[in-house]
């Protein structure tokens, strides 16, 4: 799996025109072949520090979509930042979940007892 992570801070008065922007870079991302996941975020005390997010199945598709208008548009965006944005390339090779933990003998996790140790969420 591959990740695709903008981060930018869009200026004060353009923030609500580059969410949008952001809206129209992902809708075509969503149906694209090997897209798997796509989301905007916004900052709960910041609206002006977004974050867009894709992840792909299929690293070659991503490649293909390297030439694509709308990821000329993503770029276009970027140089609007008020601040020095982020563009980054994720390679996930591996994927876990509570099973990260320690896991003797393939025994079921015991969330109480991960939660007490604070380990995950209590912390």
């Amino acid at each position: 799996m591959v990740q695709l992570l903008v981060r930018l801070v869009a200026r004060p008065d353009e923030a609500p025109e580059v969410l949008r922007a952001l809206r129209s870079v992902l809708r075509p991302a969503t149906q694209a072949r090997g897209c798997c996941f796509a989301q905007i975020y916004r900052e709960a005390n910041d609206s002006q520090r977004l974050e867009y997010l894709e992840e792909w199945d299929d690293p070659e598709e991503l490649r293909q979509q390297l030439k694509s208008e709308r990821f000329v548009h993503l770029l276009e965006l970027l140089e609007t930042a008020a601040e020095r944005p982020v563009l980054e390339f994720r390679i996930i090779t591996e994927k876990y979940g509570l099973e990260y933990f320690d896991n003797p003998a393939g025994q079921p996790v015991d969330v109480k007892l991960l939660l007490n140790k604070g380990v995950a969420g209590g912390m």
